[in-house]
């Protein structure tokens, strides 16, 4: 009947939560209003409020590569590196809003210092999808000055939006390098697109572009600059192309601008190469020189009619699709003619796209000081080279021979091939053709050379001849635009340390429309070293030959990177480390794949779009040489999954683990840990299955562990666990599956029910005063209860790279209040009533928590025998609990989300049954000698959970729990009579032992659809010792007050997996009373 009562109470004050107000119903719609405007940030690094770096995403912080403690890595990037302070990206960071605005990388120093560096090696998209947002890749802001960062891109950042910004920078930093792409684009009707933007409050050391920046929009700004001391340096290729405004460098306010690389720029209405219209007091701009190649189709440098330029030099080609090359900007051709506005002309100034105008400083073929650069407080940066120009327009007059320290420009076919060359430390530009071959069996070496040109359309910046070419590209060089290399039986190789900013054709390429193939078979062999940055397309040529890619190793530990398409080879050779990245790659035209020795093939899987991959278009076959591996990269991949290979067969030599005897035969496999690959009865496709137990080192040691996995395999496609050489990703993942296992919050509900019956029980048995006979007396109080533990599970060494020895720390709080009654039925015997309530917290280390509230009602009576006091009683308890439980999925999958909170509401009841025993011993002076003993049971019926239906959410049976425990201690007591009433102070010490119940216990839960696991109800410690106080103060007036306080230490206990040790539970209390 009681506990019907109790429960009745706790169901009607939860229907207050079914209350809806205005004020509710506003703040939803503004929560609404949100959402449908959300940005969306792929991942966010900020300062943590004291000068340290905090990473996060969704709004939920990560530690990345903490090898030591991985159970505070959070990384949802498990690909990425943290070491030496730089953080790699080795992945594809996505930020797509679908209303809002699109980030890639958001970085935000807060006003605070950041020092460390970030690298792309992978692939980053800032993408807004509505036509009212904007898109950034990277933006970065709010550093402090004197922050050390640097950012460098080596990979793809794809930028879409309304306004797009490749990188956006409004603080203070280091140096900015890009060596990869940035792509931008917009259909938008009024759409603006910024390759690098420098704002009115940036300050950088350097923003160099060694790579590509690509822009298409209605406006746009290759690199844009509003602050001043900046310098800017161009080695790579800017082209800006837009329908109405097209600007390769704008600047309002720089320092120091250096280009040795092409900058192209075409807009339907104002298109200049470089704009510099200063907007500061002084108005004054400091340097500009170019040794490469400038082209604006209305102009080629502008500068504003409030702008002085102090110092600028021409070393390279300047061109104008009009007639206006140069604006509030004279061309002059000798040193006395140097000043203010005047560009001193070495090289070319080309108007009309072929007209050659003006004249340029005679050097008489001798060298000359040339300015490459400036360093970053404005000192000249010199090279003794020669200069040399043709100014035939006709291309039939080009430079030939071997060439050392040179720069050679020409409109067109600036340099013709003829024989076996070398060109060293050169730059060569032009703005069609730069290099021609002619002849055949012609050999070109480039050692540390730029070569810049194809800027007019349909033109290239290295073409091939009929017959065989051989091109040799060596450490240092820089190739800024598209090679062709025609037909023939051509031979490129490129060694580490080249930049390729273009594509790469080897045979004839086709054009729209067209289908003619050569009739005569040309063999090109196309040769990849590590270390080497290609930032364009692969293309073998229509013609009908037999031609080979090769990727072969290097002195460099990089791996080569496929982030653009492959077409038209018809043998690939791997022999080194090679990714094939999975956003739109195309891998087409394959006959022969072959990986050959010291060889490995990632090929990354697209598992949110049908396990699409870059190998699709083929009809060939793949083939391992030598052990040679195909490592198929699974990012969110289910329990089974099929991925086809289209018409391309996997070789027999291709041995997956179904089918290897020993591992070292496997050549087929996959990257994920979870997931086994077999062949299916068709060629060209393969299975790849979740395993249905952890690997067989982990079985035995992680048997609990194991049993969780085995449940949530319908859903393992929200874990990306990798192979990798300490096994930190496997590591995570048991992480994941620990804390449900052993760090799960619906496992401490009934500790806490335990010891808030505990509590109340302890207040009768402790309770001193004693009513008058036929009497009632009523008292009352506040008590309090503040626990931890450290739950130990596991031990180091189990695994190659394990989880260690995890502790779950909780902390936990009871605080409650009480009303006791007790009436005096003889001189010998009472009986008492007690009735209280308690709230009850606990906070894991893992995230989780639990709180409620508890109920309490119960009965008891007292026999007074002498000195003895004897105690009997028993209670009742309805306990209602809140749970909240986070679980942090550091291996996530790029579909899965990597913190996510689940929550349910349960009840549980508590009985509880007591013996007190207390014998008063007088001694002399008021002294008192108080052995007692105390055995109770306790028994604790928790309800069942259900999390709901989200993913990964988790269901519990109900179970019950057991308690018998024994107590004894001794009181030392001092009573210190006064005029109105005594005194008295005690102070003991106590022992509890567990006499059952400190067994590890287990509740049984599952994944929704999945199999059975044990959640861990930690083992109890068996022993305790308490100290304790106590001052008592009783009035003649019937006036009782008493506070207490108690402190236990528990002794470490062992049981089979783990130990639990408590740190520490303190009790304090206070209460009132009167008796009549």
């Amino acid at each position: 009947m009681i506990e019907k009562i109790l429960k009745a109470v706790k169901s009607s004050n939860k229907k207050r939560g079914k209350n809806i107000t205005v004020g509710a119903v506003l703040g939803m719609l503004l929560s609404c209003t949100v959402v449908m405007g959300e940005d969306i940030i792929g991942l966010e690094i900020t300062n943590n409020g004291s000068s340290e770096i905090k990473f996060s995403k969704d709004g939920v912080e990560f530690i990345p590569g903490k090898e030591e403690n991985p159970n505070t890595n959070k990384e949802p990037y498990i690909d990425n590196t943290w070491k030496n302070n730089t953080y790699t990206n080795n992945t594809t960071i996505s930020g797509k809003s679908l209303s809002g605005n699109g980030y890639g990388i958001k970085i935000d120093g807060e006003s605070k210092k950041i020092n460390f560096d970030f690298i792309n090696k992978g692939a980053i998209f800032g993408e807004s999808i509505s036509d009212s947002n904007f898109g950034y890749g990277i933006e970065i802001s709010n550093l402090e000055e004197g922050s050390n960062f640097n950012l460098i891109n080596n990979g793809l950042i794809s930028v879409i939006g309304r306004l797009g910004k490749g990188i956006l920078i409004s603080t203070t930093v280091g140096k900015i390098i890009n060596i990869g792409v940035i792509n931008e684009r917009s259909e938008a009707e009024t759409s603006s697109s910024y390759g690098i933007e420098l704002n009115s409050s940036s300050k950088i050391e350097n923003a160099t572009n060694k790579g590509i920046i690509n822009l298409n929009a209605v406006n746009s700004r290759g690199i844009t600059v509003y602050s001043a001391k900046n310098r800017i340096t161009n080695n790579g290729v800017i082209n800006a192309r837009a329908t109405n405004s097209a600007y390769g460098i704008y600047t309002q306010s720089l320092n120091i601008l250096n280009n040795n690389g092409v900058v192209n720029s075409y807009g339907d209405k104002n298109s200049r190469g470089i704009n510099i219209s200063l907007r500061t007091l002084e108005s004054s701009f400091g340097y500009i020189t170019n040794t490469g190649v400038i082209y604006g189709k209305e102009k080629g440098i502008s500068i504003g009619s409030n702008t002085t330029v102090r110092d600028a030099y021409n070393y390279g080609i300047i061109v104008s699709g009009e007639e206006t090359v140069l604006s509030n900007l004279t061309a002059v051709d000798s040193i006395e003619g140097k000043g203010e506005n005047k560009i001193l002309n070495y090289g070319l100034v080309i108007k009309n796209d072929g007209i050659i105008e003006g004249k340029s400083v005679n050097t008489e073929g001798k060298p000359i000081e040339v300015i490459i650069e400036h360093d970053s407080n404005g000192t000249k940066l010199i090279k003794e080279m020669i200069i040399e120009n043709k100014i035939d327009t006709t291309g039939t007059d080009s430079f030939k021979g071997n060439r050392t320290d040179s720069i050679l420009n020409a409109l067109k076919n600036t340099y013709e091939v003829d024989d076996s060359s070398n060109i060293t430390n050169s730059i060569i530009n032009a703005y069609e053709e730069t290099i021609i071959f002619t002849g055949v069996d012609k050999v070109l070496t480039l050692f540390g050379t730029f070569v810049n040109g194809g800027i007019k359309a349909d033109t290239v910046t290295i073409k091939g001849s009929t017959g065989a070419d051989t091109l040799i590209l060596k450490d240092g060089t820089v190739i800024n635009g598209k090679i062709s290399m025609g037909t023939g039986s051509d031979n490129i190789t490129i060694e580490n340390g080249v930049v390729i900013n273009g594509d790469i054709v080897m045979g004839t390429e086709k054009t729209d429309g067209a289908i003619a193939v050569d009739t005569i078979p040309d063999n090109n062999i196309l040769t990849i070293e590590n270390g080497v940055q290609i930032n364009g397309a692969l293309n073998g040529g229509i013609d009908s030959s037999e031609d080979i890619l090769n990727f072969n190793g290097s002195s460099s530990n990089e791996e080569i990177r496929i982030l653009h398409d492959i077409s038209n080879f018809e043998k690939i050779n791997i022999g080194t480390n090679v990714t094939f990245y999975e956003n739109n790659l195309e891998v087409t035209d394959v006959e022969n794949l072959t990986i050959s020795k010291n060889g490995v093939l990632t090929l990354r899987i697209d598992t949110a779009n049908g396990n699409a991959h870059a190998l699709t278009g083929n009809t060939g076959t793949i083939k391992s040489v030598d052990g040679g591996k195909l490592l198929l990269a699974l990012n969110g991949a289910g329990k089974t999954n099929t991925i086809s290979f289209g018409d391309f067969v996997l070789d027999e030599s291709l041995v997956t683990g179904h089918e290897g005897t020993y591992k070292d035969d496997v050549t087929l496999e996959t990257t994920s840990a979870l997931h086994s690959v077999k062949r299916t009865e068709e060629n060209n496709e393969i299975e790849i299955t979740a395993k249905v137990n952890l690997p067989p080192s982990l079985n035995k040691s992680y048997e609990k562990l194991n049993k969780v996995y085995k449940s949530l395999l319908n859903e393992v496609g929200n874990f990306n666990v990798v192979k990798d050489d300490n096994d930190k990703s496997m590591s995570l993942f048991l992480a994941y599956l620990n804390d449900i296992y052993a760090g799960n919050p619906y496992s401490y509900s009934s500790e806490l029910s335990r010891k808030s019956a505990g509590m109340f029980r302890d207040i009768v048995t402790e309770n001193q005063f004693k009513p008058n006979l036929n009497k009632w007396m009523i008292y009352g109080g506040l008590t309090h209860v503040d626990v931890g533990t450290k739950d130990t599970y596991y031990g180091k060494g189990c695994y190659t790279y394990d989880i260690g020895s995890s502790d779950i720390d909780t902390d936990s709080k009871i605080t409650g209040a009480y009303m006791l009654g007790e009436y005096g039925v003889s001189d010998t015997l009472t009986s008492g009533v007690i009735i209280g309530g308690n709230k009850l917290k606990s906070d894991l280390s893992n995230g989780s928590k639990v709180d409620g509230s508890a109920l309490y009602l119960g009965a008891y009576t007292k026999k007074y025998i002498g000195n003895l006091k004897v105690t009997a009683g028993a209670g009742f308890q309805y306990g209602d609990y809140d749970t909240d439980r986070l679980a942090v999925n550091k291996v996530a999958s790029s579909t899965a989300e990597p913190v996510m909170k689940y929550s349910d509401s349960y009840n549980d009841v508590t009985y509880d049954i007591y013996l007190n025993g207390r014998y008063s011993n007088p001694m002399r002076d008021n002294f008192f000698l108080e052995p007692y003993a105390t055995l109770s049971y306790t028994y604790v019926d928790q309800d069942g959970a259900d999390e709901g239906n989200k993913v990964l959410a988790i269901e519990t049976d109900s179970k019950s729990f057991d308690y018998t425990v024994g107590k004894v201690g001794v009181d030392l007591k001092k009573v210190i009579p006064h005029e109105k009433g005594k005194s008295t102070v005690s102070a003991g010490i106590s022992y509890t032992k567990m006499l059952d119940g400190a067994e590890e216990e287990y509740i049984t839960g599952r994944f929704k659809g999945g199999t059975d696991f044990d959640i861990l109800v930690a083992h109890k410690n068996e022993h305790s010792i308490g100290l304790n106080a106590k001052y008592v103060l009783e009035l003649e007036n019937g006036a009782l007050l008493d506070v207490k306080g108690t402190y236990s230490i528990e002794r470490d206990s062992h049981n089979g997996s783990g130990k639990n040790r408590t740190k520490g539970e303190w009790i304090v209390g206070a209460g009132l009373g009167y008796k009549f």
